[in-house]
């Protein structure tokens, strides 16, 4: 018999939710995640879930959120440009299947446009203050927003890592004024 959620406090629950859709989102995508999935996981009737998580975008939202601070959060300890670029990249590319279900999901949902858009913050945020030493102060927001845009290309085009790294490689060298790195 399931268990009620009268036996368990609310942060502890919310968090076990959370694990449980991380990794059914990580196993099998957006259209694994689903209140019956985590609720089947965890030994606990759907309706436990709904009551934490009212809507599948909350909880998808919720989900996602955990992944892009767990694989996103901790950038390398190098403050050279192409070195922390590289890793973001690779690490967005692999992440471009659940970003692209949140952009799809935030024209209708506003917690998913909510997360969408602090996540953009964010990144910008991370990619001007990493630029802030290199670029002309009134190029800054200029550049950043040129790298972001072009990283948003390379995420949707199918090309190798060899690939991306090269162009990437190429636009930061010119926009920065730096050497190149080797790739």
């Amino acid at each position: 018999m399931p268990r009620n959620r009268q036996d368990v406090d609310r942060d502890v629950k919310v968090a076990e939710i959370r694990r449980t859709a991380v990794s059914i989102l990580r196993d099998g995508g957006p259209t694994a995640l689903s209140h019956s999935a985590v609720a089947k996981r965890l030994g606990l009737a759907r309706t436990a879930i709904y009551w934490y998580f009212p809507t599948k975008d909350d909880l998808f939202v919720a989900a996602l959120a955990d992944v892009y601070a767990h694989d996103l959060g901790t950038p390398p300890d190098d403050d050279r440009v192409m070195p922390r670029l590289r890793w973001a990249l690779e690490r967005l590319t692999a992440l471009q299947p659940l970003t692209h279900a949140l952009h799809e999901r935030a024209k209708h949902s506003q917690a998913a446009a909510d997360l969408e858009a602090g996540f953009l913050e964010a990144m910008t945020s991370r990619l001007r203050t990493l630029l802030a030493l290199r670029v002309e102060p009134d190029q800054l927001d200029l550049v950043t927003a040129t790298i972001v845009v072009f990283i948003e290309g390379l995420l949707v085009q199918p090309r190798s890592a060899q690939e991306r790294q090269e162009l990437l490689q190429f636009l930061v060298a010119e926009l920065t004024h730096e050497p190149a790195d080797p790739v």
